[in-house]
C-alpha cells in the first residue's frame, strides 16, 4: 500500500473509533454563521475573525478539510465551499450535514498535493485544516495552492510545529520528561517499518521558506500551546500578491 493509501486508511479507523477533532458543527455554531457569528476553532483558540470577515460570496477550497465542520460552517457564513479530502469517511460527514442542513457544498474525494482539476485563479479563500504532517513534502501543496488562488487570495494553513517531533517521553522514578532526540525533518517509519501509521515532522523552513518560494506573502501568525508541553500549533495566513 503506497503513503497515501496507508493515511486514508488510518483516518479512517480514526473516524470509525470518533476521534474527538472529527467532530461535526453544532447546530448552533451553524446558526450563528448564518447570523454573521461564524467561528472556526483553532484547537483552544479561533482562527482570527479580521482573516474571514468577507467571506459571504467568496469561493472558499477546503483543502483536506473534510470532516463536517469547516466546510459547513463556511457555506452557512454564504461562501460557495468546495471540500477536498482523501479520507471517504472524513467527507461522508459533509455530506450528511451540508444534507441535513441544505448546503449547496460541492464534495470532492481526491490528494491535495494534486489540484489540477481545479483551473487556475478558481478560489478566493483556500483553508487547510491541520493535514501536512500527513504528506511526504509540502512544496508541491503549497505550489498547487498558489496556482489556484486568484491573485489577492488568501491561504490560511494551521500545522504542528516541528517541536511535536523533536522530543521523545522518557520515564523515569520522578514522573518522566521529554528529551530531544529526533532529527528533522521526521518520519515515522524510520523509526517502525511495521507500523502502518504514516505521519511526517517538517521544518519550519518547509512550512515558511516552502510558501515564500512560491510567492506568498505571509501576513498573519497565530500559535496554540496545548496542555502537553510538545504539542505546539500555529496557524498561518498568506497572500497570493500577483
Amino acid at each position: 500500500m503506497n503513503v497515501f493509501g496507508k493515511v486514508e486508511k488510518n483516518i479512517n479507523d480514526l473516524v470509525e473509533n470518533n476521534v474527538y477533532w472529527a467532530a461535526c458543527a453544532t447546530s448552533e455554531e451553524l446558526q450563528k454563521a448564518r447570523e454573521g457569528q461564524l467561528t472556526i476553532k483553532f484547537f483552544d483558540k479561533e482562527i482570527p475573525a479580521e482573516w474571514l470577515k468577507d467571506i459571504k460570496g467568496k469561493k472558499v477550497l477546503c483543502l483536506a478539510g473534510a470532516g463536517g465542520l469547516q466546510a459547513p460552517l463556511l457555506a452557512c457564513a454564504g461562501a460557495e465551499v468546495t471540500v477536498l479530502d482523501l479520507s471517504e469517511k472524513m467527507l461522508e460527514k459533509d455530506r450528511a450535514v451540508a444534507e441535513k442542513e441544505h448546503l449547496n457544498i460541492r464534495i470532492e474525494k481526491g490528494n491535495m498535493c494534486d489540484l489540477s482539476r481545479f483551473a487556475g485563479g478558481s478560489f478566493d479563500y483556500i483553508l487547510n485544516p491541520s493535514s501536512l504532517m500527513y504528506v511526504p513534502d509540502v512544496r508541491p501543496v503549497f505550489k498547487e495552492c498558489y496556482r489556484v488562488l486568484k491573485t489577492g487570495g488568501t491561504f490560511i494553513m494551521m500545522a504542528p510545529s516541528p517541536v511535536n517531533y523533536l522530543c521523545d517521553f522518557v520515564n523515569d522514578e520522578n514522573g518522566g520528561y521529554y528529551k530531544a532526540v529526533n532529527r528533522m525533518p521526521y518520519c515515522s517509519s524510520d523509526f517502525d517499518e511495521m507500523n502502518d501509521w504514516v505521519e511526517y515532522g517538517h521544518t519550519m523552513e518547509d512550512y515558511i521558506g516552502g510558501q515564500i518560494e512560491c510567492g506568498f506573502v505571509i501576513n498573519g501568525y497565530v500559535e496554540c500551546q496545548l496542555e502537553d508541553i510538545t504539542e505546539l500549533h500555529f496557524l498561518t495566513r498568506a497572500v497570493k500578491i500577483k
